[in-house]
C-alpha cells in the first residue's frame, strides 16, 4: 500500500492523502520496469562472459581462493554462513567457484547501476484518483481516520496478500472497524 502526501505550493502544510494499492500502482510500476529492463539484461549478458582471466585480473591467480578473497569480491551481501556455505573445497573456493562469485558481483553491480533512485510519479499519474483523495483541511478527527481506515481496508480486502498479512496483524477487515 502506498500512502502520498500533497502539499501546499510552499511544501509545508500537508492538504491532502491519497491511499493506493497494487493494483492502482501496477500501470507505473509497469512502465518503471519496462524503461529498466534493457538495463538489467545488459548486465546479466555482461556478467555471465566473465572468464577466469577476469578473475586472474581482479583477484590474481590461485589454486585456492580463501574467504578474504570471496569477501573482497561480495562484499557483505552475505553473511559468514552463506561464505562457508559456499565454500566448494576445504576450507577454500576454487577458481571455477570464485568465477562464479565474480559473475554475481557483477549482476550485482548492474542490477544496482540500472535501478532508479527515487523515481518521481508524474502529476497527471494522479488525476484519476482525485476523488479518493482526503482533504486533510476539512475532514479532520474522526472525519478524517474514518476514510484513511475505509481506503486501507478497501485496498487490503482487494488484495490477497495484503490481506493476509492484515490477518496476521489481527486486523478486522470485515465490515467492523479496522483497529
Amino acid at each position: 500500500m502506498w500512502i502520498f502526501g500533497f502539499y501546499d505550493s510552499r511544501g509545508l502544510t500537508l492538504e491532502k492523502l491519497l491511499m493506493l494499492g497494487p493494483e492502482d500502482m501496477e500501470p507505473w510500476i509497469g512502465r518503471i520496469e519496462r524503461y529498466i529492463a534493457p538495463d538489467l539484461a545488459i548486465g546479466e549478458r555482461v556478467a555471465r562472459r566473465l572468464t577466469l582471466e577476469d578473475l586472474h585480473i581482479i583477484c590474481g591467480e590461485k589454486t585456492v581462493y580463501d574467504l578474504d578473497d570471496a569477501k573482497s569480491l561480495y562484499k557483505r551481501q552475505w553473511g559468514r554462513d552463506r561464505y562457508t556455505a559456499e565454500m566448494d573445497l576445504e576450507n577454500g573456493y576454487s577458481p571455477g567457484r570464485m568465477l562464479e562469485i565474480l559473475r554475481l558481483r557483477a549482476e550485482y553491480l548492474n542490477a544496482r547501476g540500472a535501478t532508479l533512485n527515487n523515481p518521481h510519479i508524474p502529476k497527471k499519474f494522479f488525476v484519476d484518483f482525485e476523488g479518493r483523495m482526503v482533504n486533510v483541511r476539512t475532514d479532520l478527527g474522526s472525519r478524517f481516520a474514518s476514510p484513511i481506515r475505509a481506503g486501507i481496508r478497501s485496498i487490503t480486502v482487494k488484495n490477497s496478500k495484503l490481506s493476509a498479512v492484515a490477518r496476521n496483524y489481527g486486523l478486522q477487515l470485515g465490515g467492523g472497524e479496522m483497529r
